[in-house]
């Protein structure tokens, strides 16, 4: 359906409705494994409206999960956070950029925003993860572990959380 849609853009078209359209069907393809028709949705989603805030934050996410253009990731990431700097998913986002360039010690300044911004009442397993993975770089393994086991009661994280935990480290996918 998304790709018919495609089909009756035109330069007439509302720009921030096709620019959501890009960024819905982005993210439909991430999941279904096709990035690289993926990254052009989202990159047509951002020609149509440059600060499509949740587009930015998403692929930045994306990019940086697969720990490529992470140059490209951090800009798109900081723009987010830049316009909405209380939204902890986007300071996690961010946070976990700047984890893949090795930015440790700035990781943890963001990720501990996003952990003081969020306040629903159960914390995300995958940010839980993100901030002990940041804490065990930054040589605090108490906490990290201690993050890592909220993640794990999270129901959320990598298959790999139980021997992350186990092993005291940072193990990466």
């Amino acid at each position: 359906a998304f790709r018919r849609g495609i089909g009756v853009i035109n330069e007439k078209s509302n720009a921030v409705i096709v620019s959501d359209f890009y960024s819905i069907m982005g993210d439909i393809l991430i999941k279904k494994g096709l990035k690289q028709e993926a990254y052009a949705a989202l990159d047509s989603c951002l020609k149509w409206k440059s600060d499509n805030i949740e587009c930015l934050n998403n692929y930045a996410y994306y990019l940086s999960e697969e720990n490529r253009q992470l140059d490209k990731a951090a800009e798109m990431s900081y723009r987010t956070i830049k316009a909405d700097p209380k939204n902890p998913t986007y300071l996690d986002t961010y946070a976990w950029v700047l984890f893949r360039q090795e930015r440790y010690a700035e990781a943890k300044l963001y990720i501990d925003q996003a952990l003081a911004n969020d306040t629903s009442e159960i914390k995300s397993g995958v940010v839980l993860e993100h901030a002990g993975d940041i804490y065990a770089k930054n040589l605090d393994l108490d906490k990290a572990v201690s993050f890592w086991k909220q993640a794990e009661e999270a129901g959320g994280g990598s298959a790999l959380l139980p021997k992350t935990i186990q092993m005291r480290k940072w193990i990466e996918e």
